[in-house]
């Protein structure tokens, strides 16, 4: 039996693979938890302040933790309009994956062509994106989660 897919990997396909091999989410940094530190020092020093009757320490303690936390958010806003920037930039490559009695066949752009006999593929896995076959050497095959729900979709 043999199937073949054609479909385009994009960035998010990229991003999603990289999530996968590297076992952290890439989906927003964490820069509140980066602030967490920070606001916990401002926190200490609106109770002193507060202990205190300071009303000046009260008043730069609690700028301080509204700067952070802005500060966080407008990174988390700029980071998400950049990733969908690069994501609409990028152009997507045009991808052919052959799967047969023999194994795994790719091909990119019509020129780089990647086999990986049935004895090289360690595992799979299928995420929201993509499904990702684990490959001996420590390689990667990755598929468009959409190319394979189409083709069954299809009823072929």
């Amino acid at each position: 039996m043999r199937l073949q897919l054609d479909y385009k990997l994009g960035v998010a396909e990229r991003l999603a693979h990289e999530e996968f091999r590297s076992g952290s989410s890439l989906q927003r940094p964490a820069y509140f938890r980066q602030a967490i530190p920070s606001l916990v020092l401002c926190g200490l020093g609106l109770v002193a302040s507060y202990k205190g009757q300071s009303v000046t320490l009260l008043a730069i303690f609690l700028l301080a933790a509204g700067v952070l936390t802005v500060d966080a958010w407008k990174k988390g806003l700029r980071w998400k309009s950049n990733l969908s920037a690069a994501v609409d930039k990028e152009p997507a490559n045009s991808v052919q994956l052959v799967i047969d009695d023999r194994g795994i066949q790719e091909t990119v752009e019509q020129q780089v062509v990647s086999f990986a006999p049935w004895s090289a593929v360690r595992s799979y896995v299928q995420l929201e994106r993509i499904w990702a076959f684990n490959l001996a050497g420590g390689y990667t095959a990755v598929v468009s989660a959409s190319a394979i729900r189409s083709r069954s979709g299809s009823g072929s």
